[in-house]
């Protein structure tokens, strides 16, 4: 028998060789077909890579299923729009509307005094405000209150005395001219926000048998309180006629209703507090309970539970530019 040479020996194993190659390309372009199929494919842990229309992708971008969930963010406060936004001036509120007057040199003692003299136009509170230039003031008006929004009525006789005001003190107006589809646009907005902003804390004592009014009245006495006659009675502000919160006669079975009107009063938490203490006092004379307005009883921990918001409440005023018991907030909450 002939032996093979070497040249066949080397043929068989070039064909061999071949073959390998042969299987291995075909092996690699099956892969690459699935790995192109949508969908993705399995990544390492058995996780998913999200497939991509870019081939280029990096496998190593986060998957958004394994991202640490984003905090929820608490809604914002209802707010004024942006164009209602404080006037440079000194003092306006995105509550107010300001016209600003200028005049050559510096702005006479008399004309800001004159400014002053316009206190109310309509329903609407109006105050005077000076600054920032020595040569500047403005008169500025309530866009709402209790009383509703600024209307039209209030608006154009708040601009002619502006005008009238210029040209009697020869001032020059520098505001732009009001347009009044946009004033009462953002008085309506106002007034919303007012709403949403006004409380009146109150809380009644309820009792088993109705005491005399007699002895109501000495109940009030040793409380320190005032009396505005037929068992209704009030705390008043040491040092002026302002009044912190006011006891009246109760209602749907109530004897007492306690009440505060928190845009009125300086310093809530602390006339909350003293609220609180003369309600006590009534209590310990005349028995019964303290209750809410879904005849609750309030305890300690109620009422400091009520003092916390009424603290949250006063944040919110004073953010917006009316701090309780100043005047101008009084006379928009009256």
């Amino acid at each position: 028998m002939e032996t093979p040479g070497w040249d066949s020996l080397w043929v068989a194993l070039g064909l061999l060789a071949l073959g390998l190659l042969l299987a291995v390309a075909f092996h690699s372009f099956i892969e690459l077909r699935q790995h192109r199929k949508p969908g993705g494919s399995r990544g390492f842990f058995g996780r998913a890579l999200p497939a991509s229309s870019n081939d280029d992708a990096s496998l190593f971008e986060p998957n958004p299923s394994d991202e640490e969930p984003e905090a929820p963010v608490a809604p914002s406060a209802p707010a004024l729009d942006q164009r209602a936004e404080a006037s440079p001036l000194k003092g306006p509120t995105p509550f107010e509307l300001a016209i600003e007057f200028e005049c050559l040199g510096r702005m006479p003692e008399t004309t800001l005094e004159e400014l002053r003299t316009v206190r109310r136009i309509g329903s609407k509170p109006v105050r005077c405000m000076e600054g920032p230039g020595f040569h500047q003031a403005c008169l500025s008006i309530a866009l709402a209150g209790r009383s509703g929004f600024l209307n039209l009525l209030e608006l154009d006789e708040f601009s002619a005395r502006c005008e009238e005001l210029a040209g009697s003190l020869e001032l020059t107006i520098t505001s732009p001219p009001l347009d009044a589809s946009e004033v009462i646009r953002l008085a309506r907005q106002a007034e919303q926000r007012l709403l949403e902003m006004d409380a009146q804390v109150q809380f009644s004592l309820v009792t088993d048998r109705p005491p005399s009014l007699s002895a109501i009245e000495q109940a009030a006495q040793y409380a320190g309180l005032s009396a505005w006659g037929e068992g209704r009675f009030f705390m008043q502000e040491q040092g002026s006629d302002d009044v912190v919160f006011s006891v009246l006669p109760g209602d749907e079975g109530a004897l007492l209703g306690f009440m505060m009107d928190l845009p009125r009063v300086q310093e809530p938490v602390v006339a909350w507090s003293a609220m609180v203490e003369v309600a006590k006092v009534f209590q310990q004379s005349l028995g019964g309970q303290l209750v809410d307005e879904r005849n609750a009883v309030l305890d300690d921990m109620a009422f400091g539970y009520i003092a916390q918001q009424i603290q949250d409440r006063t944040r919110v005023f004073v953010e917006a530019g009316l701090v309780p018991g100043e005047d101008f907030t009084k006379r928009i909450f009256t």
